[in-house]
């Protein structure tokens, strides 16, 4: 059954399951108050513990219910935010054992060297935004079991530096209980990864033989079985190191290659020019310029922030005046795009034209608009007033989401770098990139 329950997340979370065609399950306990508490039949469930509950709030009590569907075999991961321990207790049930103990903040952890925990840890430990030690005592290195009722098996995943277990895998009945800390926005990334990569490796581990026979013992085994346990190790291991080394690819690109295009979406001021000016020069145009560098000796209003010229053939002060000029204005706001802004657009190109005795010019306005909202969820930042005053004037409107798109889909192979320019060249009003 290939659905998920994703108990106190956001509707975005949702949508993150969803693209992936998995049916999904969005409830909030909060929902639940002075109502029946009836949950869909899962086999897996993502609970995020995110805020601490009001003191008048009393949670619904799910947990009869969980340990009902973990007992028929699924599995319960939760993420353990800043909150109250009845908030767990709520939809876990009461485990005595378990408390709430604050963990220092980036506190390294130590992973149970059983596959495939370190995986996870490996891929999201700087996402850690809370951490619990979970258990009252500490526990040595070597130990990994905590003992426990005939009904279930405790199996510690992770534990601080001293010992005390902040990751806690509880076996109960066919499934289990997974206590992780919490990643804060990042816990719907590590339930996916959970989802997709770790339990699949953890059904091909449990699907493993099991031998209590003594006579498989290591010291009865013949040399040509025992080469192939060691050369099973040795591939397990490989294959770790490969997860990591793709994992270490991943982690140098965002940060070489998409890094300074997320500012387009993020950034404000001085870093979102920044961002903009790589944009430009990545999409190839002869000269990019910023203008508050270029009169840096000068006392004067600089007004527009960037010049972009096709080529490169010729001394910028030469480009300025002969050559077709585009003069980018760089915006950012949590609202709409104001009159002013567009207003402006004119003025500047009017006083360059003059300036440079140079009638070859366009202003384009780029915004972040919105930029406080995921990027997709934006609305158009522009008014009808304003695109149509653009058009009129030969200028162009553009939001930063839009160029963002554009050099997606360019990386894609869906439109080329020639193509994104030549519409910023020659297109007038609102410029948008549908892909």
């Amino acid at each position: 059954m290939n659905r998920v329950i994703l108990l106190d997340f956001e509707e975005k979370d949702k949508e993150y399951f969803e693209k992936e065609k998995i049916e999904t399950f969005l409830i909030r306990t909060a929902d639940f108050k002075g109502l029946p508490a009836i949950l869909p039949d899962s086999k897996i469930l993502f609970y995020q513990i995110n805020r601490a509950a009001e003191e008048e709030e009393t949670p619904v009590d799910l947990s009869e219910r969980i340990r009902e569907l973990v007992k028929n075999g699924a599995r319960m991961v939760c993420f353990i935010g800043q909150g109250h321990l009845y908030q767990l207790t709520s939809i876990i049930g009461s485990f005595p054992d378990i408390h709430f103990q604050n963990s220092a903040p980036g506190e390294t952890v130590i992973v149970n060297p059983e596959m495939p925990f370190g995986l996870l840890f490996d891929r999201f430990f700087e996402k850690i935004e809370h951490m619990y030690k979970l258990l009252p005592s500490s526990f040595g290195s070597e130990i990994w079991e905590v003992p426990s009722t005939f009904d279930e098996s405790w199996k510690i995943i992770a534990k601080s530096t001293d010992g005390y277990p902040v990751s806690i895998m509880i076996k109960k009945g066919k499934g289990f209980i997974w206590l992780l800390p919490s990643f804060g926005p990042s816990n719907i990334q590590v339930a996916d990864f959970i989802f997709k990569d770790l339990f699949p490796l953890m059904e091909l581990k449990s699907q493993e033989p099991e031998s209590e026979d003594w006579i498989n013992k290591e010291e009865y085994l013949f040399p040509e079985i025992k080469q192939l346990f060691l050369k099973k190790e040795e591939e397990k291991k490989k294959y770790e190191e490969i997860i990591k080394a793709i994992d270490e690819q991943i982690k140098n690109l965002k940060a070489t290659e998409q890094e300074m295009f997320n500012r387009l979406l993020k950034a404000e001021g001085k870093e979102l020019k920044e961002a903009l000016i790589y944009a430009f020069k990545y999409l190839g145009w002869g000269k990019v310029i910023d203008v508050d560098a270029y009169w840096k000796n000068v006392i004067r209003d600089k007004e527009e922030d960037i010049w972009l010229v096709e080529s490169n053939d010729q001394p910028t002060e030469v480009s300025l005046r002969k050559e077709f000029l585009i003069l980018v204005v760089v915006r950012s706001s949590k609202n709409w795009a104001t009159d002013d802004d567009c207003i402006l657009l004119q003025r500047f190109k009017g006083r360059r034209m003059q300036e440079f005795d140079n009638t070859k010019m366009k202003a384009l306005l780029v915004g972040n608009y919105f930029n406080l909202q995921e990027a997709k969820l934006r609305n158009n930042p522009f008014s009808q007033f304003q695109i149509e005053e653009a058009e009129k004037d030969g200028n162009t409107l553009l939001t930063t989401y839009d160029l963002f798109k554009a050099i997606k889909a360019e990386k894609e192979g869906l439109i080329t770098k020639e193509e994104i320019k030549r519409q910023l060249k020659e297109k007038s009003g609102l410029v948008q990139f549908s892909y």
